[in-house]
């Protein structure tokens, strides 16, 4: 780890009276959050070009539709 990013954490740890691995066990949850977040989004986006996907989709949206229209009468 840098020097700089350690006289900060170990600033911020003091300041915030948290422990050192508090603050690295946060920032890699955050991390995490984060790379997943970017994962679902291009796992979205690439469902997004799939024609197949978007037709199954559809049909679901349509089934959907149809039941909700069931349920008003």
């Amino acid at each position: 780890m840098s020097s700089d990013l350690m006289q900060w954490m170990e600033k911020y740890s003091a300041s915030q009276k948290l422990t050192k691995r508090v603050v690295l066990e946060r920032a890699l949850i955050e991390f995490r959050k984060s790379i997943r977040r970017k994962e679902y989004e291009d796992s979205f986006k690439k469902a997004s070009l799939d024609s197949e996907m978007k037709s199954m989709t559809e049909e679901g949206l349509r089934d959907y539709l149809e039941q909700l229209t069931r349920l008003e009468k």
